[in-house]
């Protein structure tokens, strides 16, 4: 399933680009590039753009990096097959500049020393997230002609005059108009739609795969123990008993599959209390207690205040000293209750025979009263002593250093676009020890994808919308950080989605790396002067990101300007939603929810 989505946003970063050949906006190969991702029709955005090389690096020459955002299913090996062997060799003449002179003359030699080359420099996204999912090009093209036929149609049904206020009449005519219109007989047919869109995107859905798998794994470890106990009862039926090796064999066999199906059912188990020990403190508690709501949201707010205060230190230090081994003590708990469920049992009868049952009931409460005391008596403080408050909650260290500053080609880049689809390059270094830094990435980029395929279905990561493609490479053997964005809007708008919608997630993706001193990929091009850190977080996920200020500085001094972009939707993320959407409608039972969005479609 993750798999699935990484494919579809792959990057090619093949070292030592030599400058030759011209990439210039209306240079011959960029206007070929067009040519050829319109005529292989299943790339729906492509950029090129330069990577400069590590300082100290022994090939001091840049980085050339093709992104591709591809349609699902589409295997990357075909990909750049298609590419590479397309009739008008434009991927030999973007790349012909990697071989000494001009290259092989046997055009199926290029061809396949281009492919294999292309392919060692391939890197399928470690993370990624698609917006507007589960659509060809085509599709959104007809899908658009729709809409704007739509559109056309109303206005000329309201100078009728004929349906007055009556909404439901005026979209029954419409839809009535369109399923008479041969042209959009392709459109009767409902708009494609993955499971996770479809009947997975309830929660009952997700609920009833995650039981399916669970009970395929269990059935799959009952049978891998059954079958050789079987196979040895018949085989003693047969012909007496077993030989003594295989017999332990078998019984081994047999003891590992009973101990693996019940460590297996015992981590649902414990997974099912851990979820009910979550939503009972984060969700029905808050919903029941203003109290406890509102003390929620001012250790959030604490622990990711941008500025040091007194307020946010005292909340860290409590929480690293008190709420880390209260959690680290309930994982414990769940484990042993997972692989050794005795020692549980053992210690409760070791406890029931020390102390009887109102002793530990009363233990319990008074440790209840002694934290709703230590609450209520700070809260009564704060509220008394409003100068104490002040100063308790006053910033006593400022962290940003100075204000945002954009590189000249950055500018020029985003103004380029400015009506259309924006595009973000960013290059960053992953902190010592790389290894270590990469891992905690990549599973990161897992969980990112994960809930982004599973969870945030139409179009928003989190709360962030508008975003097309987003996808992390982690490259040059787990040393840099290459991210790569397509989204509407501005860049600013960009990053506070991001810092107001999707902060733990992108808290978690940037957190590993840092920018360190680099020169410049060529000459106009942003170099780092001046190497510094992601923003500090606290518990890994929180803070970062909410540094404002120095996190898009951090941003725009890691981006670097594209050379060429390829953009085959061209259309918002919003737009491409609300066309399948009156689709939809417009060819779908007759009932107010489809009315209703006939009438959003025509009217925004």
């Amino acid at each position: 399933m993750l798999k699935m989505v990484r494919q579809q946003l792959i990057c090619i970063v093949v070292p030592g680009w030599d400058g030759t050949t011209d990439l210039s906006e209306n240079s011959p190969v960029c206007k070929a590039l067009n040519v050829l991702f319109a005529d292989v029709a299943v790339v729906q955005f492509a950029s090129l753009a330069l990577l400069p090389a590590m300082t100290g690096a022994q090939d001091p020459r840049p980085s050339l990096m093709l992104e591709l955002a591809i349609e699902e299913g589409i295997d990357p090996y075909d990909m750049l097959y298609r590419l590479v062997y397309h009739s008008s060799e434009t991927m030999w003449s973007l790349y012909s500049s990697f071989w000494p002179g001009s290259g092989p003359e046997q055009q199926s030699e290029r061809n396949s020393q281009l492919h294999e080359k292309l392919m060692k420099c391939l890197s399928i996204a470690d993370g990624g997230f698609i917006g507007a999912r589960d659509r060809t090009v085509r599709q959104i093209e007809k899908e658009h002609e729709l809409l704007e036929w739509t559109r056309d149609e109303a206005r000329r049904l309201k100078a009728t005059g004929q349906f007055g206020d009556d909404r439901s009449s005026f979209a029954l005519a419409l839809a009535q108009r369109a399923f008479n219109n041969s042209r959009f007989d392709w459109a009767i047919a409902p708009a494609p739609r993955s499971w996770w869109r479809g009947k997975g995107a309830s929660i009952s859905g997700k609920v009833g795969y995650l039981l399916t798998i669970f009970v395929l794994w269990l059935a799959a470890v009952w049978l891998v123990g059954a079958v050789p106990r079987g196979l040895a009862g018949v085989y003693t039926w047969l012909f007496g008993g077993l030989y003594s090796g295989l017999q332990a064999i078998v019984d081994a066999v047999s003891t590992v599959s009973g101990w693996v199906f019940w460590v297996s059912v015992r981590s649902v188990l414990a997974l099912v209390g851990l979820g009910y020990l979550a939503w009972l403190f984060l969700a029905a508690l808050p919903a029941v207690s203003e109290t406890w709501r509102l003390w929620l949201k001012g250790v959030r707010r604490e622990l990711e205040r941008p500025t040091e205060t007194w307020s946010s230190w005292s909340t860290y230090w409590v929480g690293f000293f008190v709420g880390v081994p209260l959690l680290l003590a309930v994982l414990a708990f769940a484990l042993v209750f997972i692989f050794c469920p005795t020692s549980i049992v053992d210690a409760y009868h070791a406890l029931t025979e020390k102390f009887l049952g109102w002793q530990i009931v009363l233990f319990v409460i008074l440790a209840i009263v002694a934290l709703i005391c230590v609450v209520s008596v700070f809260s009564w403080i704060n509220g008394q002593f409003a100068a104490t408050g002040n100063w308790f909650f006053h910033p006593y260290e400022d962290d940003v250093p100075r204000a945002q500053q954009v590189q000249t080609s950055i500018d020029q880049c985003e103004g380029l676009v400015v009506r259309e689809t924006a595009h973000m390059v960013s290059l960053t270094d992953i902190r010592s020890p790389n290894g270590w830094s990469a891992w905690w990435i990549r599973a990161s980029l897992r969980i990112v994808t994960l809930f982004g395929r599973a969870f945030f279905t139409e179009g928003r990561l989190g709360d962030a919308p508008g975003i097309h493609f987003g996808h992390w490479h982690i490259i040059e053997g787990g040393r840099r950080y290459l991210f790569c964005s397509n989204y509407d809007g501005s860049f600013g708008g960009y990053l506070d989605d991001f810092i107001n919608g999707a902060t733990i997630g992108t808290t978690l993706a940037w957190r590993w790396t840092t920018l360190k001193r680099r020169g410049s990929a060529a000459i106009g091009q942003p170099a780092v002067d001046e190497p510094r850190s992601f923003p500090p977080t606290r518990f890994i996920a929180f803070r970062g990101v909410k540094c404002e200020l120095k996190f898009k500085s951090y941003a725009r001094d890691s981006m670097l300007p594209q050379m060429y972009r390829f953009d085959a939707r061209k259309k918002t993320v919003d737009e491409i939603n609300l066309a399948t959407g009156l689709r939809d409608a417009l060819f779908g039972e007759r009932n107010d929810s489809n009315d209703d969005l006939i009438m959003r479609a025509i009217e925004s």
